[in-house]
């Protein structure tokens, strides 16, 4: 019969300590670069989801359907950061009326911001009872609160509607505008 412990001794136990914090040491940087672009991506997927709604509702309700940037959801406001309201527009004004229907409003989460510039109105996007918008194609840029260029994102529409999220064509990591120059957050 053998008097042998099966077990680990206190040296063997701190080095497999020791091993095991060296490498989520390593591991967790890139496990929170991984969680921003995810939640970077998941923020733009959300804006184009809005967008194609406000084309769907113009569509289906024959009217021309605003989204505006608006800090209450009640009516058009001056920035785009405090948030939007999606609504149809029976006057086609871009400007919400008592008489007129919110569909929808909102803000970015996340800690995310939006700006949109557009060829016409940066104050507005409108889509007609055919789905196209009124002669304006445009940007929406989203930058985290932390205006880390590497994390921001951008959905690019056409006149003829199509929203599409802008690319890391070049493998910088940082993704580029409709024109190709890097997004960036300073401004």
């Amino acid at each position: 019969m053998s008097n042998f412990k099966k077990g680990f001794t206190l040296v063997e136990l701190m080095i497999i300590i020791s091993i095991f914090g060296i490498l989520m040491s390593m591991s967790i940087p890139s496990f929170e670069g991984m969680l921003k672009r995810q939640k970077a991506s998941g923020e733009a997927n959300n804006l184009v989801s809005l967008i194609y709604l406000a084309r769907s509702e113009a569509i289906k309700t024959n009217q021309v359907v605003t989204i505006c940037r608006s800090a209450d959801g009640l009516e058009c406001g001056n920035d785009w950061k405090d948030g939007w309201m999606m609504f149809v527009d029976n006057n086609r004004n871009g400007t919400k009326e008592a008489a007129e229907r919110i569909i929808r409003s909102g803000h970015a989460g996340n800690g995310y911001q939006v700006s949109f510039r557009a060829f016409g109105s940066n104050r507005y996007l409108r889509f007609t009872p055919l789905g196209i918008t009124l002669s304006q194609n445009g940007t929406f840029k989203l930058c985290p609160a932390d205006n880390d260029s590497r994390y921001a994102r951008a959905v690019i529409i056409s006149k003829t509607a199509r929203a599409r999220l802008a690319k890391d064509s070049d493998g910088d990591g940082i993704y580029e505008a409709a024109n190709g120059s890097p997004l960036s957050c300073d401004s």
